[in-house]
């Protein structure tokens, strides 16, 4: 990026352009956008594209209906002293 800044230092638009040279749409300041909008696009990125959010909502979503059959299988006491005794 930075040789594209030492490029464009001597450019009228640096410089002073003249008047009838129009700013909006010229192809340096849309090369410009492009570079910004490629570097936020490549900041966004991730390892793995698993968030942690999404992570939390599937445990969820996997827990909820086990409830119900762990329930039938032992009491709710026992049933919370074994996930604080797993969490703890």
């Amino acid at each position: 990026m930075s040789r594209y800044f030492s490029i464009s230092r001597n450019h009228p638009y640096t410089t002073g352009a003249p008047a009838e040279e129009a700013l909006v749409g010229s192809g340096d300041i849309q090369s410009l956008a492009d570079l910004n909008n490629s570097f936020e696009v490549m900041r966004a990125m991730r390892i793995a594209p698993v968030t942690t959010d999404a992570l939390i909502r599937l445990v969820v979503a996997t827990l909820v209906p086990l409830v119900p059959l762990a329930l039938t299988m032992m009491s709710l006491e026992d049933l919370l002293k074994q996930l604080l005794g797993l969490v703890f």
